[in-house]
């Protein structure tokens, strides 16, 4: 089987690359934004919806979840039908389903157009950076580009994706050892190894597997994972604890997390050119390492804490995550050949989804559990029973229902009820950052050990084609060197 045609540098003048390079990061900014939107709104949405907390799960949710299961077929389809093409007509689905939800008067609704969206993002996201990586084609400059690329996504992410999944919803109460939890997980699992075994086995597959041989990807795709996995699950814990705790609305929410934002973008165009300078290995572990100690610090917070030291928290925070995935992407892309750059670029976005439902899934659960079993040995007696269910469900179900009561002429009642279900989301707040610490410690570890500092430099004679994917595959296994 002969190996697919070369695709040759694009000849683009450099205005015509800056403007691409401005609306490509427009487009990846607005999907992030659309994600940061939907976290500051939850409350209000509580409020005007009556929405439950199953409810608000879902109405993030059902964006991600069909975003992460779409956007391995819509690279693959972007690299065969055409990239400029799937960008257009995803921000064509993307603009009519966010103009349908803004009419939207119920959950079920509301549910229903953010999957469309999801739909839309899907199609758009890979081809923002397989575009980006065929215009900038040296490692100094795409290293740059993708440094701004992950900067303007990292600017939306960090300000709140609130993502989590069916396993959020059920894990706190069938428990992480149960036969139908490990049930479950086993089936993905085995789904998963038939995917591999079958995308090995035909010749055109959608995801080449033997991809996965080279270090330098596996180990940059693993580091992207473990990194959005702490990211998003310190996201959910913390809106709340702004919001709920400190009794900020939606938009001083979002204007106090701003250091978290605005040092990720600074961190990622930094990344990346240390990366091509020093390597990939020391940068992202070295990122890893730093979002592991801000996690660590964040977890001692209280409901006295001054916002300067919770600054000074999420600018460490934001400074790792930002030293791990930009430079981390500029890896993965640089891994694999340009025509398969759309796929490249949806394992990356796939990685970061995955890792980001799973965080959720994950702290989220484990901070459920411990709030559940503090809050049930502090609640004080007399309460009426629906306000009891209210504060189980939810610390922002607390708080509604200590006002509740309060408003019935049992102040000192709700006043107690409140300050109980506050210390014991504190309780979880602190389990869910140390579970999001040792994650990003792990993920340190693997990058310190895995992951290749730089590519190995080209010789001067071109490499053959390869004449089969396996050829192809083996040839680009020698492109990455560990460090002694």
């Amino acid at each position: 089987m002969s190996s697919p045609p070369q695709i040759p540098p694009l000849q683009i003048p450099p205005l015509h690359r800056r403007i691409t390079l401005l609306a490509l990061c427009l487009a990846a900014f607005i999907i992030s934004l659309d994600v940061t939107i939907v976290n500051v709104a939850l409350p209000t949405l509580v409020r005007e919806t009556g929405a439950t907390t199953t409810g608000l799960q879902w109405i993030v949710d059902a964006y991600n979840l069909v975003f992460a299961a779409l956007v391995l077929v819509a690279g693959s389809l972007s690299d065969r039908l055409g990239r400029k093409g799937m960008l257009l007509a995803g921000a064509g689905v993307f603009g009519a389903a966010s103009l349908a939800g803004s009419f939207c008067t119920t959950a079920g609704e509301l549910i229903g157009a953010r999957a469309v969206m999801g739909l839309g993002a899907a199609m758009m996201f890979p081809a923002t950076l397989s575009l980006l990586t065929n215009v900038f084609t040296g490692r100094g400059e795409r290293a740059a580009a993708i440094g701004l690329w992950g900067a303007t996504t990292g600017v939306g992410i960090a300000t709140g994706p609130i993502v989590g999944g069916w396993l959020l919803e059920q894990a706190p109460a069938w428990g992480w050892g149960s036969p139908r939890t490990i049930g479950a997980l086993a089936a993905g699992a085995v789904l998963l190894a038939a995917f591999a075994v079958v995308e090995g086995r035909i010749a055109h597959p959608m995801l080449d597997i033997t991809l996965f041989r080279n270090p330098r990807f596996t180990a940059a795709s693993g580091s992207v994972a473990i990194a959005f996995f702490a990211l998003n699950g310190f996201i959910f814990l913390m809106t709340q604890y702004f919001q709920v705790v400190k009794g900020f609305g939606p938009l001083s929410t979002g204007v106090r997390l701003l250091p978290v934002a605005g040092s990720v973008a600074v961190a990622s165009v930094v990344g990346t050119r240390l990366a091509v300078r020093i390597g990939n290995k020391i940068i992202v572990g070295g990122g890893l390492a730093l979002f592991c100690a801000a996690l660590l610090w964040i977890s001692t917070v209280s409901q006295a804490t001054s916002y300067g030291m919770i600054a000074a928290q999420m600018i460490v925070f934001g400074t790792g995550m930002g030293l791990t995935q930009a430079p981390a992407t500029e890896a993965i892309m640089g891994a694999v050949p340009d025509e398969k750059a759309g796929v490249g670029s949806a394992v990356n976005d796939a990685t970061r989804l995955f890792g980001g439902t799973l965080g959720v899934a994950v702290i989220g659960s484990v901070a459920a559990s411990l709030y559940a079993s503090r809050l049930a040995s502090t609640l004080p007696l007399g309460l009426p029973a629906r306000a009891v269910t209210a504060a189980r469900g939810s610390v922002g179900g607390a708080v509604i229902a200590a006002q509740q009561v309060s408003q019935t002429g049992l102040a000192h009642l709700g006043s107690r009820l409140k300050d109980a279900a506050t210390l014991a989301f504190l309780h979880s707040l602190a389990g869910g950052c140390l579970v999001a610490g040792s994650v990003a410690a792990v993920g340190a570890l693997v990058a310190i050990f895995l992951l290749p500092a730089r590519p190995r430099v080209a010789t001067a004679e071109p490499r053959p084609p390869a004449t089969t994917r396996a050829q192809h595959a083996s040839a680009r296994e020698g492109d990455d060197v560990q460090d002694p």
